[in-house]
């Protein structure tokens, strides 16, 4: 049982870290928000009107999620749409692990709940366990830089340098690096948010059977 409420606080950490991210990048009221932000379409001289912006970054997300096929409209060049195909991949591993770690988590709580064990210890170590993880992702960006942190994850991620686009690329001019800092952090404050709330969720309960 030990190993079962261990297994269930790390899917539980998975789930916390991974599901703001594969929702809130779908959400499309913060990508408006966040293209505007970044003068994709903002500023004193947005490089797109906002309805095509919108448009093209709707298209990506489904070709993300769903391997729907983008536009045929040269918008793209041959090297992004290779490094596209590479981010392809990711996103669907990330959104693969995100659900399965989340139906797992339902799982073995049910389960330990239906034992009797305590799963508010499982709430409660998870939140502590994603806190310290952000707390160290954010020391790594701060001390580093996020220029850094952006140059080191696409080194470890990819195998290639497809993801060294020029400046005058699609993909860049629609999304500058500053959009990937801003969307990096409020991923990072939803998942602070939601490791808070199963903490204090988890001391509520275990207050109310004290």
């Amino acid at each position: 049982m030990p190993a079962l409420i261990v297994l269930a606080t790390a899917t539980a950490v998975v789930a916390v870290l991974l599901t703001p991210f594969s929702l809130l990048v779908n959400f499309m009221p913060l990508q408006r928000l966040l293209l505007s932000m970044v003068g994709t379409t903002g500023g004193t001289a947005p490089r797109f009107d906002v309805a095509e912006a919108v448009r093209r970054v709707a298209d990506l997300l489904k070709y993300l999620a769903f391997r729907r096929p983008l536009p045929n409209d040269v918008f793209y060049s041959p090297l992004e749409l290779a490094h596209m195909g590479d981010v392809q991949a990711i996103f669907q591993g990330v959104y693969l692990t995100a659900l399965v770690s989340c139906l797992l988590t339902v799982v073995l709580i049910t389960f330990l709940r239906r034992k009797g064990r305590d799963i508010c210890r499982v709430a409660r170590a998870a939140g502590i366990t994603v806190l310290a993880l952000v707390a160290a992702l954010g020391t790594i960006s701060v001390t580093i830089g996020f220029d850094a942190l952006f140059i080191d994850f696409h080194e470890l991620t990819f195998s290639n340098n497809f993801w060294l686009l020029p400046e005058d690329s699609g993909l860049i001019r629609l999304f500058p690096e500053n959009y990937f800092m801003s969307y990096f952090f409020i991923a990072l404050s939803a998942t602070v948010v939601v490791a808070l709330i199963l903490m204090i969720l988890s001391r509520r309960r275990r207050t109310l059977r004290l």
